[in-house]
């Protein structure tokens, strides 16, 4: 029972992240499994966008309401030699600012948001149609927006913008199959081939919908075509964080050059008129209505000092390959995704459920292993409930519903505790076994190496070079988090002899055993009573 649960749950873990509503298509992936840090978000090539380009973007921003006075905007990537020199554009001040300071505003006139789409003279009328357009999620009609002022060219109110967006993403969707062949067995390849199908999906809906209908508006062998759409794709996932994303989703030029680093507490901020302060944020008119997007110092900063934000301070460093095409290498953030859920097939599955349903943890919860951290208690919590049965399943009536969560959220008898440490230590040998190897010196020995020779084993390829160095550190990162998990729990298992569980704290509760763990239960005396 605990090995099919274990990979059961092991299974759920390694599939591509529900919230993105992706598909288990493996489309151009078969052949990748088979065949042989403090970072800006999409790491362009060198030659991708110049100096003159992101000066005149700044110019751009300047002249139309922006607050860019205390930043430039510069090419990271010089003076990197120690990383390898992969770094791209950022921000840094150009004048001492204090922390709090506002080092850059951005109208929402200034943005891309689905709503320029929608009273787009041209765009729009496709994407009012109803026919074809009823139920288009608000990020493909930003990414078909981005498409058409891509288009455009110099024509384009967002020209500006558009020319310093990098050609070339290092997420691994955009990985060729010899790439994709160095993150076999991670969690990360099962995540980029759902968003692969995910994408091919969409696309596919597109092409025969309302690309065939409004052929006059969307060129499919020119900006159109799949491949550009999946460029625009990986521009939204790298490029849009919150409060700008989901619902509110939207480009800002200029906040969007700012770089990532795990250690900044800076955060994209919104604020302004009505609509900064409401759900549904961005919707409505073609005003700003005073909403404006801006990133404030964490702390002070001098002169040609860089401004850094945090793109997501509960992301991994596999969250980080798939989104932004970069690991963090000042202070990476090792963990693998384990979602778990009830078998169908379990006897109390109804119960069960019923009880996540009390506690509020839904159906299907995602827990984050950490590699240098004990799991979550919640985590352990709902092991037992999953492994609950036999002797301890009187817990699952319904007199104990509300309590359930809390009785169990200590250790409940010797089994249930060992067959929650089976079925994880059970899972993660059976994912270290999808990679080529469980062992870490293969990662460690290539990491250690100077960059030099990266560079000199990828032939002096700079994109070959990125992305090898972002599967390793992958690798590295999922591996360390599997092995120390089962190291957790072998420790656990290893100490279920003096544990004390339910029966004996409810026996204790109700002092019927004493602090040896005698029983204070006195027949002679109970008869004489």
């Amino acid at each position: 029972m605990t090995s099919r649960v274990a990979r059961d749950v092991f299974a759920v873990a390694r599939s591509p992240r529900a919230t993105r509503g992706t598909s288990r298509r493996r489309a151009r992936w078969g052949d990748a499994t088979t065949s042989k840090t403090r970072r800006p978000r999409t790491r362009a090539r060198r030659d991708a966008a110049s100096s003159a380009d992101h000066d005149a973007l700044h110019e751009w921003l300047s002249a139309n309401g922006a607050d860019v006075a205390s930043v430039e905007f510069y090419d990271a990537r010089a003076g990197d030699e120690d990383d390898g020199g992969d770094a791209g554009w950022g921000a840094r001040a150009t004048r001492a600012l204090a922390r709090g300071a506002k080092a850059i505003v951005v109208p929402k006139s200034l943005w891309i948001t689905p709503e320029v789409g929608m009273n787009d003279d041209e765009l729009g009328k496709a994407l009012r149609d109803e026919d074809v357009a009823g139920g288009l999620a608000r990020w493909t009609t930003l990414a078909l927006t981005l498409l058409k002022e891509r288009e455009r060219g110099e024509e384009s109110k967002y020209a500006a913008y558009v020319k310093t967006l990098p050609e070339v993403l290092h997420s691994p969707l955009f990985w060729n199959a010899e790439e994709l062949s160095e993150i076999q067995g991670t969690q990360l390849l099962d995540n980029a081939a759902g968003y692969d199908g995910y994408v091919r999906g969409v696309y596919e809906t597109l092409r025969t919908g309302m690309f065939a209908k409004h052929a006059d508006v969307f060129d499919v062998e020119g900006a159109f075509s799949e491949d550009n759409f999946r460029w625009a794709f990986g521009i939204l996932r790298s490029r849009t964080m919150a409060p700008c994303d989901g619902a509110n989703i939207a480009l800002v030029p200029g906040v969007d050059l700012v770089n990532h680093s795990s250690l900044s507490q800076a955060r994209w901020r919104v604020s302004g008129g009505v609509a900064g302060a409401v759900a549904g944020l961005f919707g409505g008119g073609k005003g700003d209505d005073g909403v404006s997007a801006r990133v404030e110092c964490d702390r002070a900063l001098n002169v040609n000092e860089p401004l850094y934000v945090n793109y997501n301070p509960e992301g991994t460093d596999t969250s980080f390959a798939l989104d932004f095409g970069f690991v963090d290498t000042i202070t990476p953030s090792p963990g693998y995704a384990l979602s778990l859920s009830v078998p169908e097939d379990d006897p109390n599955v109804f119960d069960k459920l019923d009880v996540l349903d009390v506690c509020g943890l839904g159906e299907t919860p995602t827990f984050t292993l950490r590699a240098y951290s004990d799991p979550d208690p919640d985590l352990r919590t709902f092991l037992r409930l999953l492994n609950c049965k036999n002797q301890d399943a009187f817990l699952l009536e319904a007199l104990f519903r509300q309590q359930c969560w809390s009785l169990i959220s200590e250790p409940l008898s010797r089994e249930n505790e060992a067959d929650c440490c089976a079925s994880m230590t059970d899972g993660v040998a059976a994912a270290l076994s999808a990679y080529a190897s469980r062992a870490l010196d293969e990662e460690k020995a290539y990491l250690m190496s100077p960059p030099s020779a990266r560079r000199a084993a990828a032939g002096d390829d700079e994109r070959a070079r990125v992305r090898k160095d972002v599967a390793v550190r992958v690798r590295l990162a999922e591996k360390s988090t599997l092995i120390e998990t089962a190291s957790f729990f072998d420790v656990i298992a290893s100490g279920l002899d003096g544990m004390e569980y339910y029966q004996e704290r409810r026996l204790r509760s109700l002092n019927l055993l004493d602090e040896d763990g005698s029983s204070t239960y006195d027949p002679f005396n109970e008869t004489m009573a």
